[in-house]
């Protein structure tokens, strides 16, 4: 199969470089590969009994006198993995000569070489269409019929070669589709086809380093590993050495492509229903993560920061939009993004004015009158904790607050005395 794919253009480009015309025969003696088209097709009886003595022959006129189609040669088998998968001939070369031996061996080794790498490649594409398929089955198996799926997923899983009852975590990495885009106009002779395999293999190379652990792409953007866990190593380790290797990790992406990932980790499980817990672990931190202004982005699922914010996404809507219809004095302000800002750092730096008033430069009676504002608008003492922990869930999840946390420490230092 993978012979015939390349034959015709092997025949063809050998034919222009040595000049002499090149044949080339599947297993069964007929021509898949010529010089002249109109050949194609036709058995080669001589080729044929190459592939099945499996050596190199030459043949001269008087053998071919009564083959209609068939020229004199010399030819040899083409074998790749111990089987062989047809036969290469140079019509014309019937002089049995070292110079003709070097030829054909010349030859032989070129096509078998192009057959090889191209019958590893195939392995690999299906190795990864295998990998894809085991992921799908671990992250949407059916909760309803969820003794079958299981039992089927664990097979599916032993033939691969995986023990799913082991301990790993899942690591997801996120590189956003605009930056990939951009990479390209960098590096104008790479398709985008190109730059995802190569992102593949960068993946593999600094993550993959046990035969347990897996690893697929989950979609466009994204790529998943389920990083074997061993025993002997606590998970405070494991996350130091993960954190080490998507250090270089990044710095290997960014200097080649100019490209920067996001990183989630979920938290260590066993078993399929584990796998899927620290995929989805994995999932939240990302999203929250990305709603942080945690730098290196590295999200770990049970980073208290992290935690916070996945908190305030999965609090009821409900929650939120009665606490925003309380505090729209505040949200509709004209000055919302700057008093929101002025909050969230001040519930930063644990609601101590002086550090607040240093890192926001601005004097300290500035943030008093701000924190006064706020108080006004609202009802809220944000000398309270607990006062303070429902507005800080109400501006971190209000959708305003998309601008108002970036451009908002941006603007905030030049309107010190707006407000």
């Amino acid at each position: 199969m993978i012979l015939e794919h390349i034959a015709q253009t092997v025949s063809e480009d050998t034919t222009k470089i040595i000049g002499y015309p090149v044949s080339i025969s599947d297993s069964n003696g007929y021509l898949i590969g010529v010089s002249d088209p109109k050949r194609l097709g036709i058995f080669d009886k001589l080729l044929f009994k190459v592939v099945k003595r499996k050596e190199l022959i030459y043949w001269g006129n008087e053998h071919v006198q009564n083959l209609p189609g068939i020229f004199p040669g010399v030819a040899a088998p083409i074998i790749v993995n111990g089987k062989v998968l047809g036969a290469i001939g140079i019509v014309g070369k019937i002089k049995k000569n070292e110079e003709t031996d070097k030829y054909i061996q010349l030859v032989k080794n070129h096509i078998e070489m192009i057959c090889h790498e191209s019958f590893k490649k195939e392995m690999n594409s299906l190795e990864v269409k295998a990998l894809d398929t085991l992921i799908h089955y671990l992250l949407h198996f059916d909760s309803n019929n969820i003794e079958y799926d299981l039992k089927h997923i664990t097979r599916y899983g032993e033939m691969l070669g995986y023990d799913l009852t082991i301990k790993r975590i899942c690591i997801i990495i996120d590189i956003d589709t605009l930056a990939i885009n951009e990479s390209r106009t960098h590096h104008n002779s790479l398709s985008l086809q190109q730059i995802q395999q190569e992102l593949l293999e960068i993946v593999r190379y600094f993550f993959m380093s046990n035969k347990q652990d897996i690893f697929g792409q989950l979609n466009f953007e994204q790529f998943g590993i389920f990083k074997f866990m061993n025993s002997e190593e606590s998970d405070i380790e494991f996350i130091k050495r993960i954190e080490s290797t998507i250090k270089k990790f990044n710095q290997h992406l960014n200097q080649k492509y100019n490209l920067y990932a996001a990183i989630s980790i979920g938290d260590s499980k066993s078993g399929i229903i584990g796998m899927k817990q620290s995929y989805q672990n994995a999932s939240k931190a990302l999203i929250a993560g990305k709603k942080t202004t945690i730098d290196p982005q590295v999200y770990h699922y049970n980073n208290w920061d992290i935690t916070l914010e996945i908190l305030s996404n999965e609090l009821p809507s409900d929650f939120f939009n009665n606490l925003s219809q309380d505090l729209l004095p505040l949200i509709n302000h004209d000055n919302f993004s700057t008093l929101a800002t002025t909050f969230l750092v001040y519930c930063k730096y644990n609601m101590n004015l002086s550090k607040t008033a240093r890192n926001l430069y601005i004097h300290r009676n500035s943030l008093i009158y701000r924190l006064e504002k706020i108080k006004e608008l609202t009802s809220l003492d944000t000398s309270n904790f607990e006062h303070c922990l429902l507005l800080y869930l109400v501006i971190k999840q209000h959708k305003n607050l998309d601008g108002a946390s970036t451009k908002g420490m941006e603007t905030i230092r030049g309107m010190r005395g707006q407000i």
